[in-house]
């Protein structure tokens, strides 16, 4: 028996079937339970752990159905739509219920109806451990029943039978209007709701995948070999649903159903829609071997479930007309393919809030021009073209692809003030210049708001010294405006 404590003291939450043959049940102060039975062992309640053991049977029993959800303090839900025929029936689905969960040490009540409302009234009031409600006979099978079978709480339940309404019965067939006037909508509600006139949403507790593929073993499996060959074969059979719906996945989900109850799951994302098998194997491997995941196989796996949780139309693509035999000729799309899975694997591993992409962002300063977003934002292919028109009037300016943050000052010399240098100092070392082009001039940035931003013209040239090494100069300030003392900076060196 277990006891909590509340306002008026300790008090029985639940008790066993020898508790209640001794006349205890819950509710009961602990004081009159133990006069009833003076030898009763107590144990306290512990309303959290039972929460999360019955999320974590509710997850488990997606076994049966992936749409799955916890029903009050001490049920679960099933929507098994379309499940039933895979275990040979809703009978023998029940009854595999009942010996599986009995097997946890679980006092189970199941059944199966039309409506979910139907399903809760006789699996908690029922005269039997398992029940089937036919399609079209919800209405005889609750009409024995009492009222708080239709989930109505004790105040509506008592206001009603002192009015001679205490069965189910007694309320099919009665106008709404006056049961409404007198009690409320909920009783009419809940009666719609089991009869199946009115529709009511069961939200599960993960998304009903539309694309999967399972595998259940006569033998419990423990090994990790056996789970990465698990995993490959239903890659395989995920792939091939995924191409014959036209459709790619962006989330996946391997679920791993233990004997005694509980569930392994690991999610993978990608950033390109994704129906390659070996890939979706790779990015599985991946986190197995970095040990972000600990596999746990406890008394063995019977079952093993991959499911494609987000999935997107996928767009036929001719890439080309044979093999690619190096880089060189390698079509662009394959490549950008190429580095979706490796950004995908980056991203499952390290966490895809690490892996990032450069886009452009709208300024004239070179620092400012791209900024990092996640690599599972949208990216579209001409963002950098149009950025390059809109800066550099579609001409390719020589910019750099390694930048100096920030831009490193240095000493420079120029034969003239406003003209390009012809020697620098750059980290004690100097530079005698043997070429050098520009400038290319940027204006500040005058309607930023940040009181911190550059507020001086800057001169940009790209020169060359006497070595060949080639770096990106800009001076900052005008020689002509009074006020402003130029100086030099080094902001990139190219390749």
């Amino acid at each position: 028996m277990l006891a909590a404590v509340s306002r008026h003291g300790q008090r029985v939450t639940a008790a066993d079937p020898a508790a209640e043959r001794a006349g205890i049940a819950p509710d009961m102060p602990l004081a009159d339970a133990r006069a009833l039975c003076p030898a009763l062992a107590v144990a306290p309640a512990d309303p959290d752990g039972d929460a999360a053991a019955l999320r974590r049977l509710a997850l488990w029993c997606g076994r049966w159905s992936p749409w799955t959800a916890v029903d009050g303090a001490d049920g679960v839900i099933l929507d098994v739509t379309g499940c039933a025929h895979l275990f040979g029936g809703e009978a023998a689905m029940l009854d595999d219920q009942c010996r599986r969960l009995s097997g946890f040490g679980l006092t189970v009540r199941v059944a199966a109806a039309p409506t979910p409302g139907a399903a809760w009234a006789v699996a908690r009031y029922g005269s039997g451990t398992v029940a089937t409600i036919p399609e079209g006979g919800a209405a005889a099978a609750l009409a024995p029943l009492p009222l708080a079978a239709l989930r109505l709480d004790d105040a509506t339940v008592q206001a009603m039978a002192r009015v001679g309404l205490k069965r189910i019965g007694d309320v099919q067939g009665k106008p709404a209007a006056p049961l409404t006037a007198r009690f409320g909508p909920r009783p009419v509600t809940r009666l719609d709701q089991a009869l199946g006139r009115q529709a009511e949403t069961v939200h599960g507790l993960m998304p009903a995948p539309r694309h999967e593929a399972r595998r259940t073993f006569a033998d419990p499996i423990v090994l990790t070999a056996d789970v990465e060959r698990t995993v490959a074969e239903l890659a395989d059979d995920l792939a091939t649903r995924l191409a014959a719906a036209g459709v790619g996945a962006r989330r996946l989900a391997l679920r791993l159903f233990r004997v005694d109850g509980r569930v392994w799951t690991v999610t993978v994302r990608t950033s390109a829609l994704c129906r390659d098998a070996t890939h979706i194997i790779r990015l599985f491997r991946d986190r197995l071997d970095a040990g972000h995941e600990e596999l746990d196989t406890g008394f063995g796996f019977e079952l093993a479930v991959l499911a494609a949780l987000a999935v997107e139309t996928a767009v036929a693509r001719q890439d080309g007309l044979g093999t690619a035999p190096d880089i060189a000729t390698t079509a662009p799309a394959t490549l950008a393919d190429d580095v979706a899975r490796l950004l995908d694997r980056f991203g499952n591993r390290f966490g895809f809030d690490r892996v990032v992409r450069y886009a452009p962002a709208a300024s004239m300063i070179p620092e400012r021009a791209a900024r990092p977003v996640p690599v599972l934002a949208d990216a579209t292919p001409s963002d950098w073209a149009v950025h390059l028109r809109a800066v550099q009037g579609g001409d390719q300016l020589g910019r750099p692809l390694l930048l100096i943050a920030p831009p490193d000052p240095v000493t420079a010399l120029a034969e003239v003030p406003d003209g390009p240098p012809v020697q620098f100092e750059w980290r004690r070392r100097a530079h005698r210049v043997a070429r050098a082009d520009g400038p290319e001039r940027l204006a500040p940035e005058w309607w930023q708001p940040d009181p911190g931003a550059d507020r001086l013209t800057r001169d940009y040239y790209r020169v060359e010294d006497v070595d060949g090494r080639r770096f990106w100069l800009y001076r900052e300030g005008l020689y002509e405006r009074p006020g402003e003392v130029p100086r030099w900076f080094l902001h990139g060196v190219f390749a």
